[in-house]
């Protein structure tokens, strides 16, 4: 199983912070607002990148954003940074982890959100499912 990672990034479309936590790597990441792919090949001449040296937490910002180490914070509370490569970060979190699937995973691919298994079997009429709600009415 891919090693799951915490990080900050400036979308380069829009420029809003984007948070992944517990992104796994070979995972698409993409802008909450704009819905603009994060990691591209592009972020090295655009972005540059830090890590907390308490939690290890990466930011990847446009390089005109501030941040200094020993004045900017991480959420951890830490102050203290060290820059890191943008481009091997990112071709890190880009790298397809496909050897790594568990059974699970492999079941999820398969898994239709639309209808029911086979199994299931919905009595009489579709709103039923919703009308027969055992929390309702208490």
């Amino acid at each position: 199983m891919p090693v799951e990672t915490s990080f900050l990034i400036e979308c380069p479309a829009c420029g809003i912070d984007n948070l992944l936590a517990g992104f796994t790597p070979g995972s698409a990441a993409i802008c909450n607002q704009c819905r603009e792919s994060l990691l591209s090949a592009t972020l090295v001449d655009t972005h540059k990148g830090h890590t907390c040296d308490h939690c290890e937490m990466a930011f990847v910002l446009k390089k005109e954003t501030e941040f200094m180490s020993g004045e900017s914070e991480c959420q951890c509370g830490g102050s203290e940074f060290s820059q890191i490569e943008v481009g091997p970060f990112v071709a890190n979190l880009k790298a397809s982890e496909t050897s790594d699937l568990t059974e699970e995973e492999d079941d999820v691919e398969d898994f239709d959100w639309c209808r029911p298994g086979p199994d299931d079997s919905l009595e009489g009429d579709y709103n039923n499912v919703f009308d027969d709600d055992p929390g309702f009415g208490k």
